[in-house]
C-alpha cells in the first residue's frame, strides 16, 4: 500500500473530475493515450510529466521537456522539478492536477444539513424579521393608520430577499451545481435579522445618550454585514478562487462607504452637523440627563448670538452663484 499514489484531475470550478489510481511508483501524465492520467487539454504535451518516488519516498513531479512547462498551482515560476509533500497541487496548461499519497490526511465528514432544517430556519428567522418591521412600521407611523402603511414596506422588503437569495442560488447552482434555495433564504434572513438590531440598536442608544452622531456613524455597520452576508454565500457556493471574490466585494463595499463618508462630510461642510435626532423615541429611554433649564437657556442665547452673527457677515462667493447674477 505504501506505493499507492493518487492523482486528481480538478475542473475549472476547483473540483475533482477525475481521480486516478496508480499502483506503480512511477506516473506518466500527458494527451497521449500511451499515458497513466491522459488529459484533454491542447496546452499539455503528448508526454508531459513523470510522477515518481524519490529515494526518500517523497512524490515528486518532473517535467519531461514540454514547452509550456510545470508550475506550482498557486506559483508563477516555472520548475523542472517540484516536490508535491509539502503542496500537492500541479498546473500544466490550463489543468490542475493534485497528487496524493496513500497515507494523506482527509477531513472528518461535514455535518449533513437536510434542506427542510435550513428551510424551517428560514421560515423561523423570516417571522421574527417581518414582526420587528411591523412593530418599527407600527410605532413610526404618525398619520391616520391604514393596511397599505404597514403591508407595503413588508411586501417591498420580501421581494428584495426573495429576488436578493434567488441570485445567489442561481450561482450556486451554477458553480455547486445545486441551487440550495433554502440556505441562501436562510443566510440572508440571517442577515436582515441582524441588520434590524444593528439599526435599532443604533437610534435607541443615539436616542437614550442624546448623541446624533451615533445613529449616524452606526450606518456604516450595515456594509460590514453586506460583506458578511456575500461571505456567507460565498462559503456555501464554494468557488475555487473565494479569496479572489470576497476581495473584490470587500473592495467594492470599502469605495461604497467611502463614498458614504465623502458626502455626508460634505453635506456637514455646506449645511453643518445635525442639531436633533432622526426619531423620538419615549423619554423614559433617556440615559443621559436633561439639562437645567439655565443650561439650556444659556445654550440657546449662544446660538442666538453666532446666528446673528452669521447673519452679519458677508457670505462666500461661489457659494450661491445664482444670486450674484445681475439678473
Amino acid at each position: 500500500m505504501g506505493a499507492v499514489m493518487w492523482i486528481e484531475v480538478l475542473s475549472r470550478h476547483g473540483e475533482v473530475a477525475a481521480r486516478e489510481r496508480i499502483d506503480a511508483p512511477e506516473a506518466r501524465v500527458g494527451r497521449a493515450f500511451d499515458n497513466d492520467v491522459v488529459i484533454d487539454d491542447p496546452h499539455v504535451a503528448p508526454h508531459h510529466l513523470r510522477i515518481f518516488r524519490a529515494e526518500d519516498g517523497e512524490l515528486v513531479a518532473e517535467d519531461l521537456g514540454s514547452v509550456n512547462g510545470l508550475f506550482p498551482e498557486h506559483g508563477a515560476a516555472r520548475v523542472e522539478r517540484l516536490p508535491l509533500a509539502r503542496e500537492p497541487g500541479i498546473r500544466i496548461g490550463r489543468t490542475i492536477l493534485r497528487v496524493h499519497d496513500s497515507a494523506h490526511p482527509v477531513a472528518a465528514e461535514k455535518p449533513l444539513t437536510p434542506p427542510r432544517a435550513h428551510a424551517a430556519w428560514a421560515a423561523g428567522l423570516g417571522l421574527a424579521v417581518i414582526a420587528i418591521l411591523f412593530g418599527i412600521e407600527w410605532l413610526g407611523i404618525t398619520s391616520e393608520r391604514s393596511a397599505n402603511v404597514l403591508l407595503l414596506p413588508l411586501l417591498g422588503f420580501a421581494a428584495f430577499v426573495v429576488v436578493w437569495s434567488g441570485l445567489w442560488a442561481l450561482l450556486s447552482r451554477l458553480f455547486f451545481g445545486q441551487a440550495r434555495f433554502a440556505l441562501q433564504l436562510r443566510i440572508a434572513l440571517t442577515v436582515c435579522l441582524a441588520f434590524l438590531l444593528w439599526d435599532q440598536a443604533g437610534e435607541w442608544l443615539s436616542y437614550g445618550l442624546a448623541w446624533p452622531q451615533l445613529d449616524d456613524y452606526s450606518t456604516y455597520g450595515v456594509w460590514a454585514l453586506i460583506a458578511a452576508a456575500c461571505y456567507g454565500h460565498l462559503v456555501s457556493i464554494g468557488p475555487r478562487h473565494m479569496r479572489i471574490a470576497m476581495g473584490v466585494i470587500v473592495a467594492l463595499l470599502a469605495a461604497g462607504a467611502a463614498m458614504q463618508y465623502t458626502g455626508r462630510a460634505e453635506a456637514r461642510r455646506v449645511a453643518g452637523e445635525p442639531a436633533t435626532l432622526g426619531e423620538l423615541k419615549p423619554p423614559q429611554f433617556r440615559l443621559r440627563p436633561a439639562v437645567s433649564v439655565d443650561r439650556f437657556l444659556a445654550d440657546t442665547d449662544a446660538a442666538k448670538r453666532a446666528v446673528d452673527e452669521s447673519r452679519r457677515k458677508e457670505p462666500a462667493p461661489g457659494l450661491f452663484p445664482e444670486a450674484e447674477s445681475p439678473d
